[in-house]
């Protein structure tokens, strides 16, 4: 399986000239703990609820470019996703932007990985099943 095949959540982006609050809000409402940043549709960094809660003890209106920075880890359609969980869990990392020729095509967290894997996965599976039921 590959990454390209588990990004399916709506692409939520923002862009460099953004207020922070506004991509604060953003991850709430989505549930997400960072977002891609976009300029004209090209990937350019990340922000994260870390970066937003910092910006929030500075400046009086912060800018999304002000606080955004590079995310440690980001994905392709063609990365394995079980490579990708490992690598998520050694870079400590809950979500990765998945790119394509430098545009972003979605965000994959740490738990869309393991789902994706467990569904192919009959042990996981069997696993998820009893603790559910």
């Amino acid at each position: 399986m590959k990454a390209g095949d588990v990004v399916s959540r709506p692409l939520v982006a923002v862009e460099p000239l953004d207020f922070v609050r506004h991509a604060d809000g953003l991850m709430d409402d989505y549930g997400l703990t960072l977002l891609p940043v976009v300029d004209h549709g090209v990937f350019c960094g990340v922000v994260t609820k870390a970066d937003c809660a910092t910006a929030r003890t500075g400046r009086r209106a912060p800018k999304v470019c002000d606080v955004m920075t590079q995310p440690a880890l980001t994905a392709g359609l063609e990365m394995d996703a079980a490579d990708l969980y490992t690598a998520m869990t050694l870079y400590e990392v809950l979500s990765v932007p998945v790119l394509h020729e430098g545009h972003v095509l979605g965000v994959l967290t740490r738990r869309d990985v393991l789902e994706a894997l467990s569904h192919g996965d009959p042990h996981l599976r069997a696993g998820h099943a009893a603790h559910d039921g």
